[in-house]
């Protein structure tokens, strides 16, 4: 067991037999020790764990403000607008359309390659397999292999696109 988790084990323990002023002063305490730390946003009171970017409650950033886009390079606006344009044909009028869609590279064919996570306020699920098949998701892929031949991803590299208005 990594520290990160026991100490998730610890504190899911402590409040798990809190009462609410309990509540109140274990996760104050947690956050003054670094282990949690606070949402930003003021209308969401969740506590999230150390290592997290996004809040569980609400789905903001870490630095307690809503979620924007986050561009591997600078360089990239009309690769980045391609990708936006790819995602949101992909979603479309059938689909529940995400928040934002967050890639993680940790290797493999570029961009394409990425773990794939789509944000829908403070829940997240996985895209199994991400955009991986190019028959099946044929622009979004040409997108992704557009960014990653501009700029290659670097390991734990983190892009996210934000489709909500």
């Amino acid at each position: 067991m990594s520290d990160a988790e026991a100490v998730r084990s610890v504190i899911a323990r402590l409040l798990a037999h809190a009462d609410e002023p309990e509540t109140q002063r274990i996760q104050e305490l947690a956050r003054q020790a670094g282990y949690l730390w606070r949402c930003g946003n003021p209308a969401c009171p969740a506590y999230n764990y150390r290592g997290q970017r996004y809040c569980e409650g609400c789905g903001w950033g870490s630095k307690g403000k809503p979620v924007g886009d986050l561009h591997p390079c600078m360089y990239t606006e009309r690769r980045w607008a391609a990708l936006r344009r790819a995602l949101l044909r992909h979603y479309g009028p059938d689909a529940p359309m995400p928040d934002a869609v967050v890639f993680d590279y940790w290797g493999g064919p570029g961009w394409r390659g990425a773990e794939v996570t789509e944000m829908y306020g403070g829940r997240t699920e996985e895209v199994t397999g991400g955009f991986r098949d190019r028959d099946r998701f044929a622009d979004i892929a040409a997108a992704l292999d557009s960014l990653t031949r501009w700029s290659k991803p670097g390991y734990g590299e983190h892009i996210r696109v934000v489709l909500a208005s």
